[in-house]
């Protein structure tokens, strides 16, 4: 098994490494669902004159809808997951088999609102990582800058997410 050492190594390889997914398009339907889903009644995301009243094209996605998408496949099965629950994806693939990931906090910038049939694209980078120690022990701390577009590079939202990585409990 790899030290919290040599995981940091492989992991500090990656940053400033960028992958690009196209996400596909966004859906009114699809992002109505969420604003339910969430609480959100506001009739931008439902009405289109209530939008074009607003001066938008037509309704708009809650502002936390893109930063969502991870995909719209179905995700992996249960028996896929790693112990923590969380699928490879959602920390850009990195080297970090062994270690519990816990999510610890986003930053997030709106640039433009999510219409229907948008077309997404998300580049994902890793920003930086950094050892640390706890009273419990050592962990990293794993920064991901996910930015958000449309297809014609319209930047949409930016995300800066934090990620914990500590090792696996002792049973």
């Amino acid at each position: 098994m790899s030290t919290l050492d040599d995981v940091y190594r492989r992991v500090r390889e990656h940053v400033g490494t960028v992958e690009r997914d196209r996400l596909g398009r966004v859906r009114a339907r699809d992002f109505q669902r969420f604003a339910v889903a969430a609480g959100e009644s506001d009739p931008l995301y439902f009405d289109d004159g209530a939008a074009h009243a607003a001066g938008l094209p037509g309704a708009v996605a809650p502002p936390l809808y893109a930063s969502s998408l991870l995909g719209w496949d179905a995700g992996p099965a249960e028996d896929e997951l790693r112990p923590d629950g969380t699928a490879g994806e959602e920390v850009a693939g990195l080297p970090l088999a062994g270690l519990r990931l816990m999510g610890a906090g986003q930053d997030i910038d709106f640039h433009s609102p999510v219409c229907d049939g948008a077309d997404v694209v998300r580049e994902t980078s890793i920003e930086d990582v950094v050892l640390k120690n706890g009273r419990s022990g050592p962990f990293l701390v794993i920064t991901l800058l996910r930015a958000f577009q449309d297809e014609a590079g319209t930047p949409l939202l930016t995300c800066r997410e934090n990620f914990i990585a500590r090792p696996q409990a002792s049973r």
